[in-house]
């Protein structure tokens, strides 16, 4: 894979992960100092 491609397709998959519920729980938890609050669905 060209290292063009390779950053596009990395990215996209970075900002999909972020959109999870984990992922914000996880950044406010770190952002407000508290314990994280994992939601099992």
């Amino acid at each position: 894979m060209p290292l063009v491609q390779a950053y596009t397709y990395t990215s996209e998959v970075m900002v999909n992960n972020m959109l999870h519920h984990e992922a914000v729980e996880g950044i406010e938890a770190f952002i407000e100092k508290r314990t994280l609050q994992w939601v099992h669905h």
